[in-house]
């Protein structure tokens, strides 16, 4: 008899193993169209160090730890960037979104560990216990919505918190039930290994570290007041309200250091915590019901509220999110699955949709959160069908629910990653689910520029300006001669030029500036269709009546590039001026600094080349090779005399 059972449970864990090789075999076959596909955006600007590092002019410490795209610089991502790097240094996409894809199945991996804890925890009946855990994970892995996440290279640094934020919450769960036993080894779990986690995940993005208050969430909907071990309630104390209130003090004696965040945003404070609401309900409906324009990657335009009354679903939104919560706190007792995925979906949005001044929108926000309101949706149901499931009928019925469920969003994700198989196809889908994405029309822009269309370029920005905000309108003005400069067949309108000194007031935008820098790498590589010295003389103008703080970083890069303009009409006094003001005001950049020494060299300044290359030498011997070699170019050159001085 026991060989029997024996044998049964070695069968069960086969036809386990099964399941799970064919879902991992499913998941790939998913998205496998989209593995080739590629780089779009920003992956191009934040992988450029790994072509300089193949190219030797990078150390890869410059790669791992110079990033800025976070205040943290998120080492741990640019580490596995790095890898991929290694492994093909002709930098393919492949290589890259392969490794998306096994980090997104890792995640599925402990989404299903964490759902076995959550819903055992919870009092589920043991033989649902696995069987909801797989479905919510296998649900969770094919979300249509996840493809934007995944197969967009650079959003493996969400993806990395995201595991390292499940893991950490594994971790935390498993260590909770050993400290409540008496465990030391839980106990040093507790307190070294989950902040230990947590702080890895950090090091993937700056998101990883609601990874601790996700797990007091976990803490204050699953476990019972009476059954919680009193060192619980400190170490949350110490990890998470004391660290909260430490960053609401600041910020309330430091406004700027969020409000500084909107000086470039076409929206306030007010007006993003106004329409967050209807973005978190927009996430949820992508999520459960994938279909409609929301599906597409670009949400630039995404409509703001300006008040509780406009749009009119700000209200409503906001509204349906203090009921949703009110019934959650209610509910707590009863279903506190649903409370753990109302909180557990609030606090993993918290800083992407809170107070800071990001963007409104964008898919990849949702990548973990969307587990939270998959359990929260299935404990509602579970719920109020649990006593229902002992009828054969109604059991089997769920059962084909769940199948028919996940094959729907296994075949929504094959057909999204369809779209994403190469860059003609991509664009001409996100065109159909947003045509009016001033981003989207864009890339449209440059597409037509590298075909030399300048008609059908002009034809795209006219497009875009209609649905952009007024402050972008100078960005199309830009973007006009920077189409005039890379056709380079015929001289910018006289009009155009009219434009610019009309719309070149007020603040300085971060896609302007964008604009601006590009416009400034066309001239250096010999535009003749452009008047660089009168676009740089009505940019001065712009920079002394924009009214931002001379150090915002859209202010002094398009100074720099208004300098570099100047040199390339032969203005090299002037130039050096400008460029020098924006060396200042930028805190002495090493990429502007080599500018200035060049033109300072050019004007015979002596002293004013000793003073840059001063500075520059601090940074002499690390990541950056081209700048040490421009270094001891510079160095060689002032002591050998070829300097003349007597220029000055």
């Amino acid at each position: 008899m026991s060989t029997e059972i024996a044998f049964g449970v070695a069968s069960r864990r086969n036809f386990a193993w099964l399941i799970v090789l064919a879902i991992l075999c499913l998941t790939i076959a998913m998205y496998a169209p989209g593995l080739h596909g590629p780089f779009l955006l920003d992956d191009i600007g934040n992988l450029e160090p790994l072509k300089r590092w193949v190219d030797g002019n990078l150390a890869w410490q410059g790669v791992v730890f110079d990033n800025r795209s976070g205040p943290g610089g998120r080492p741990l991502s640019m580490l596995t960037f790095l890898a991929n790097a290694s492994s093909d240094p002709a930098l393919g996409t492949f290589a890259f979104k392969a490794t998306n894809l096994a980090v997104h199945l890792a995640c599925g991996a402990l989404a299903f560990v964490l759902g076995v804890q959550v819903f055992r925890q919870a009092g589920i009946q043991p033989k649902h216990v696995g069987w909801l855990a797989a479905f919510v994970a296998v649900a969770w892995l094919w979300l249509p919505m996840q493809v934007s996440t995944v197969l967009y290279v650079i959003q493996r640094m969400a993806q990395l918190a995201t595991l390292l934020t499940f893991a950490t919450l594994v971790a935390f769960m498993a260590a909770r039930r050993g400290v409540q036993q008496g465990s030391r080894a839980a106990t040093l779990a507790l307190w070294i290994g989950v902040p230990a986690l947590t702080l890895l995940a950090v090091a993937a993005k700056e998101t990883g570290a609601l990874a601790l208050p996700l797990a007091a969430v976990l803490e204050y909907t699953l476990f019972q007041k009476r059954q919680r071990p009193r060192q619980i309630d400190i170490f949350f104390t110490v990890t998470v309200g004391i660290p909260a209130i430490c960053a609401i003090a600041f910020a309330l004696l430091r406004p700027d250091w969020i409000l500084g965040g909107y000086a470039n945003r076409d929206f306030t404070l007010p007006q993003r915590l106004l329409t967050e609401p209807r973005v978190l309900w927009s996430y949820l409906q992508t999520t459960f019901l994938p279909v409609g324009p929301r599906m597409g990657l670009f949400h630039d335009n995404y409509p703001v509220s300006t008040s509780l009354t406009s749009p009119g679903t700000t209200l409503l939104s906001l509204g349906a999110w203090i009921l949703t919560i009110a019934v959650a706190v209610v509910w707590r007792r009863r279903v506190p699955l649903l409370a753990l995925g109302v909180a557990g979906y609030l606090v993993t949005h918290a800083l992407e949709a809170g107070p800071i001044g990001l963007e409104l929108y964008f898919d990849h926000r949702n990548y973990g959160a969307a587990l939270f309101a998959l359990i929260g949706l299935v404990g509602l149901l579970h719920h109020f069908l649990a006593s229902r499931t002992e009828k054969p009928r109604v059991r089997h019925a769920l059962i084909a629910c769940a199948i028919a469920c996940v094959a729907i969003y296994g075949l929504g994700t094959w057909s999204q990653a369809e779209g994403w198989k190469d860059a003609r196809t991509f664009y001409a889908v996100q065109y159909s689910y947003n045509a009016d994405s001033p981003r989207l029309l864009s890339n449209f822009t440059g597409e037509a520029l590298a075909a030399g269309d300048l008609e059908g370029a002009l034809s795209y920005i006219n497009q875009g300006e209609k649905s952009e905000p007024a402050s972008e309108h100078i960005t199309s003005t830009i973007w006009r001669f920077v189409a005039y400069c890379a056709v380079d067949t015929q001289p910018a309108p006289e009009a155009l030029y009219d434009e610019f000194e009309q719309r070149a007031k007020g603040r300085i935008t971060t896609y302007a500036m964008v604009g601006w820098e590009l416009l400034a790498q066309k001239v250096s590589e010999g535009c003749k269709s452009v008047d660089s010295a009168r676009l740089a003389m009505v940019s001065l103008t712009w920079l002394n009546g924009s009214g931002q703080a001379t150090r915002d970083q859209p202010v002094w890069r398009t100074r720099y590039n208004t300098g570099r303009m100047m040199a390339e009409a032969g203005r090299i006094a002037e130039a050096r001026d400008v460029v020098k003001q924006a060396w200042l005001d930028s805190d002495r950049n090493n990429g502007i600094g080599v500018l200035l020494f060049q033109l300072d060299a050019s004007l015979g300044d002596i002293a004013g080349c000793r003073e840059v290359l001063a500075s520059l030498s601090r940074a002499e011997g690390g990541a950056d090779r081209r700048l040490t070699l421009a270094i001891q170019t510079f160095r060689q050159a002032l002591d050998r005399g070829q300097i003349d001085g007597s220029e000055k």
